[in-house]
């Protein structure tokens, strides 16, 4: 796999590897809007290829805090 940490656009399967998903749940939350029981990582459509941001799964990421223990 290339480097994924210096390219600005991923496709879907870096992307899901990036953020630590299966592909099939990555393309599924496109349809339903919805991963993680939070609004799905926004994407950009070039020809037939689909492609993420990096920063934008970075920014996605970020929303789900790390937490000391499962009470939290």
């Amino acid at each position: 796999m290339k480097n994924i940490q210096t390219q600005p656009h991923l496709d879907t399967h870096e992307s899901a590897y990036y953020i630590g998903l299966a592909s099939s749940t990555l393309r599924l939350s496109r349809v339903s809007g919805i991963v993680c029981g939070v609004p799905a990582p926004t994407y950009r459509k070039l020809g037939r290829k689909v492609v993420y941001d990096r920063a934008v799964l970075d920014k996605w990421l970020e929303q789900f805090a790390n937490q000391p223990n499962t009470a939290a």
